[in-house]
């Protein structure tokens, strides 16, 4: 039998050590660099640095990852004025790429926390409003090949099916057959796309299974190992046959 006070130091010592690699701290120079735990839209972690000015006096800044990662999407334009807004709730100060604040040892801390959060807000929200974008053009395009396939008499628009957990999950398309329905739901690349569509299939399969789930990608190479989260739905790509996409739906 295990003694109840070495399960405990196990525990805080798995804690503590879990706590240790949440936080990375690297000194380049005189600057240094804070990994935290949040992750930008790309999967990367939401990095603060932090420079000496005189006497006590700090910058904490983002050293202009966020802007990298708008400029990723080619929306780097798109970048100050979503900052701005995003700063008015948090007191930074918004440059041409860099999101930062002036601070002190005492005040370190709030800074950190300010820069960060703000950083991965506009990330983010340029992000989802782009894949969000996206998301309609590939719905879009996937009702017209699937009317083209099935016929438009056969194929329903802006409907929603619940789950085993009661939720309304509204789906790209349904196509009607004979014998049961095909659930089509066009994905992109995006991580909200992929984790909301693979909690969608996962409930939708635990109500029947007379519906057929299937997942309409742009590419299947650039989802990579995210692509297993679609399971248990069958995965079509765009640029496949429409017999690929009579198969998936049988």
């Amino acid at each position: 039998m295990i003694a109840a006070g070495s399960i405990s130091h196990e525990i805080q010592g798995a804690v503590e050590s879990a706590v240790r690699d949440l936080v990375h701290v690297t000194r380049v120079g005189e600057a240094y660099y804070v990994n935290l735990p949040m992750l930008y839209p790309d999967g990367s972690f939401v990095t603060v640095r932090i420079d000496r000015m005189t006497g006590t006096g700090i910058r904490v800044s983002d050293a202009g990852f966020a802007y990298r990662e708008v400029d990723d999407l080619d929306a780097s334009r798109s970048f100050k004025r979503t900052a701005n807004k995003v700063a008015e709730t948090t007191g930074v100060d918004v440059g041409e790429r860099v999101i930062s604040v002036e601070a002190n040892i005492e005040t370190i801390e709030r800074a950190i926390f300010d820069v960060a959060g703000t950083s991965w807000r506009v990330a983010n929200v340029i992000s989802e409003r782009i894949f969000e974008e996206d998301d309609v053009v590939l719905s879009a395009e996937l009702s017209t090949r699937l009317k083209a396939v099935f016929g438009s008499d056969k194929v329903c628009e802006g409907e929603k099916i619940v789950g085993a957990s009661t939720v309304e999950w509204p789906v790209s398309a349904i196509v009607l057959l004979e014998e049961h329905k095909a659930v089509f739901q066009a994905v992109n690349d995006q991580a909200n796309s992929i984790y909301r569509a693979s909690t969608a299939f996962r409930d939708i399969s635990s109500v029947t299974k007379q519906i057929r789930l299937i997942a309409f990608v742009r590419s299947k190479a650039i989802l990579g190992p995210r692509l297993a989260l679609l399971a248990p739905a069958r995965v079509v790509e765009e640029g496949q046959s429409d017999e690929s996409l009579r198969k998936a739906a049988a």
